[in-house]
């Protein structure tokens, strides 16, 4: 005799909108990340998508994306809310560490140089990252295996808080994303990083969920950008 089948409840996981790299100010979104997340609240609303509930880290890039989205998609009246959990992890204090530890790497040296320079960014990022899952870095505000501890309670709590059957988006930040994939999925550290560097900016990644399990639908989703119109929104 079959079971009563559990109810499903829906997470749109988005990443925020593009920030400002190499500004005084990196947690602002620039220009572009403004129009990212209004071209996704256009989307939900063209989507006809409903939410029961909104959430976000508390960064100001997650904040000013999920108003984006809330603006174009009118879901202002929507209960929401802030969890520090889904929060990035202090990459400028990761990548202040090891070029502490490795002031005369060229890749540290070149960086400095160019602070703008987002490829440069990213391939240094990548070296800070494994140092990092290694317990190689001397400082940072927060361990990989706490980042990892991190993660996995926001995503329990999120399994509390939600109604059987309900759909909430919450807005967080592509290492968080990826990590989230992870912790559900298994992933050894250098494949969430790959993840990591993959991510795009107001990507969604979509799961299915009960008390019970996360199923990943999708991942780096942008069904929203993937327009000729708006190509060139895209941006990681």
């Amino acid at each position: 005799m079959y079971g009563v089948p559990i109810a499903m409840s829906e997470l749109y996981l988005v990443r925020h909108g593009q920030a400002s790299l190499g500004s005084d100010n990196y947690d602002q979104l620039s220009e572009l990340g403004y129009r990212q997340s209004q071209a996704l609240g256009n989307y939900v609303s063209e989507r006809e998508l409903s939410f029961d509930f909104l959430l976000t880290g508390t960064l100001q890039r997650h904040l000013q994306t999920l108003d984006g989205i809330a603006a174009n998609a009118q879901l202002h009246g929507v209960d929401r809310a802030e969890h520090a959990g889904l929060n990035e992890y202090d990459f400028h204090s990761l990548v202040a560490s090891y070029a502490k530890q490795h002031s005369q790497d060229p890749l540290v040296i070149a960086a400095k140089e160019n602070p703008r320079d987002a490829k440069l960014f990213y391939r240094l990022l990548r070296q800070v990252l494994t140092a990092w899952s290694r317990d190689a870095l001397a400082g940072g505000s927060e361990t990989y295996s706490g980042f990892v501890q991190r993660i996995r309670g926001v995503a329990e709590d999120i399994q509390r808080q939600a109604d059987r059957g309900g759909r909430i988006l919450a807005v967080s930040s592509g290492g968080a994303i990826s990590q989230f994939v992870g912790v559900m999925l298994g992933l050894a550290p250098e494949k969430v990083f790959e993840l990591n560097l993959q991510a795009r900016n107001t990507g969604i990644t979509q799961f299915f969920f009960n008390e019970k399990k996360y199923n990943l639908l999708q991942f780096n989703g942008i069904a929203h950008l993937d327009h000729p119109d708006r190509r060139e929104l895209i941006s990681f």
